[in-house]
């Protein structure tokens, strides 16, 4: 793994910006309030919902573009779930979630011919069913844009995706999911 893809998903490196945008509007053209710290402030986020001025990293450069995906951990540690399971379920919500919001600008640029060897992904976990419910509770209420997978015939929750974002638009409603660090056992 490449070092800078190496910091992005341990989390170690976090981009900050900030921007002064008093009187400003959105893309949307839905006003924005300003904090006295200078933050941009709204109480939902939508897909158009964040000046692009909060889309730069610090030396000017735009944040990456990442997709989030949280699995639950209990499928594989006590339900017994092989890890290819796993990984399809992850692929299934990721696919998803790419699909149904293919003509957002961020899923285009994420799925450019020219960034499409550089896509990054933050694999997390979480507890089990009730913690995966809550997040994607929250990011609805939110306005963050995802797929919950429900996995079929059984039709419950496996895996959970969002759209592609810059990552400091929606890092902040993961920092309660763990990295996911299952352990890979090859049978004999």
């Amino acid at each position: 793994m490449r070092p800078a893809a190496s910091r992005l998903v341990t989390g170690c490196h976090r981009l900050v910006a900030t921007a002064r945008l008093d009187g400003a509007k959105g893309r949307s053209g839905t006003p924005l309030s300003v904090s006295p710290r200078g933050r941009a402030q709204r109480s939902r986020l939508n897909a158009d919902s964040l000046a692009s001025a909060r889309a730069m990293a610090t030396n000017g450069e735009p944040s990456p573009i990442v997709q989030y995906v949280v699995l639950r951990k209990d499928l594989g540690a006590s339900m017994g779930w092989p890890l290819g399971s796993l990984c399809a379920q992850a692929a299934h919500a990721s696919v998803a979630a790419v699909w149904e919001h293919r003509d957002h600008a961020d899923t285009v640029a994420y799925c450019a011919p020219d960034a499409i060897d550089q896509m990054h992904k933050v694999v997390l976990e979480v507890k089990g069913e009730t913690q995966l419910l809550n997040l994607a509770a929250k990011l609805s209420e939110a306005g963050v844009d995802h797929k919950l997978w429900m996995e079929q015939p059984e039709n419950f929750p496996t895996c959970l995706a969002t759209r592609p974002y810059r990552k400091e638009e929606v890092a902040q409603w993961f920092k309660k999911c763990n990295l996911a660090k299952g352990n890979v056992v090859s049978g004999n």
